[in-house]
Formats: C-alpha cells, structure tokens, sequence
C-alpha cells in the first residue's frame, strides 16, 4: 500500500543504524515529508502502525478521513 505524507501521523523516526527509533516532536518541522510517497508496511494491526519507507522511515499512522 502506498500514502502521502500528508495523510499520514507521523510517530518516530526509524535510526538508520537499526538501534531504535527517535520520537518525533510535534514542533518538529516536518512539512517536506507532505509531499513523499511512502510504501507502508503494517507493523501493529491491533496498534494501527505501519513502516513508512521512503528515503527514511518512520512508524506511522494513517489519518481518519
């Protein structure tokens, strides 16, 4: 499945290096992931997360409509 940024809540940022991830703040500016094209991944259906991948990834939600 695939999403655009703006229709997704972003939750962490996936570190690179695979040790972990970083909570995102929500005074982080994070407008140029708007635009992306992530492929999503489901990571938790009861959760409702998913990987979002793109050049990097986070742990997501998706936005109710």
């Amino acid at each position: 499945m695939k999403a655009q940024g703006k229709d997704l809540i972003f939750i962490s940022r996936i570190l690179r290096d695979g040790s972990g991830v970083e909570p995102i703040a929500e005074t982080k500016d994070m407008t140029f992931t708007n635009y992306e094209v992530y492929k999503l991944n489901c990571l938790s259906i009861t959760k409702g997360t998913y990987i979002a991948s793109a050049f990097n990834s986070y742990v997501v939600k998706i936005k109710a409509k």
